[in-house]
């Protein structure tokens, strides 16, 4: 089971990372041309690893800078920020019940035309789509998913 929801963490962050970094960034652009680029996730064991990402990140990219937040109360934080439209650009939860109700709520960008996809382990694609509790368009019914 903790396999599982690494793995679902990694795809949702790699998956939204990659809308975010490959898509041309919804980040907000300064007025020294410096666009930030703002990421919200709430996995305290992780806060180092993502610290390391950060400053990597930012000695390697002039004209973007990555912020990497990390609150207590994390969710608390980002459901705060959804319901004020303060939408961090890229967000790193892992596949619970809160993944699939912003998912099923339409919050997440679709980067399934993106070839990024091509190299995601299709395992982890399925896995994402288990999460959704609202079927897709096309998507078929969640039970039939799942076997049932």
């Amino acid at each position: 089971m903790k396999k599982s929801r690494a793995a679902i963490s990694l795809l949702t962050v790699a998956a939204i990372s990659a809308s975010v970094l490959l898509s041309g960034c919804s980040g907000d652009s300064g007025k020294d041309g410096v666009t930030t680029v703002t990421m919200l996730h709430y996995k305290p064991e992780a806060v180092k690893a993502f610290e390391k990402i950060e400053k990597l990140f930012n000695e390697t990219h002039d004209d973007i800078q990555l912020k990497i937040e990390s609150p207590n109360e994390a969710m608390t934080v980002l459901k705060t920020r959804l319901i004020r439209e303060d939408y961090p650009d890229i967000v790193g939860i892992g596949g619970d019940m809160n993944y699939s109700n912003f998912l099923d709520a339409d919050l997440f960008e679709d980067i399934s035309d993106l070839e990024i996809i091509n190299e995601i382990n299709p395992a982890y694609l399925k896995m994402e789509k288990e999460l959704e509790l609202l079927p897709k368009e096309g998507s078929g019914n969640v039970l039939q998913q799942k076997g049932l």
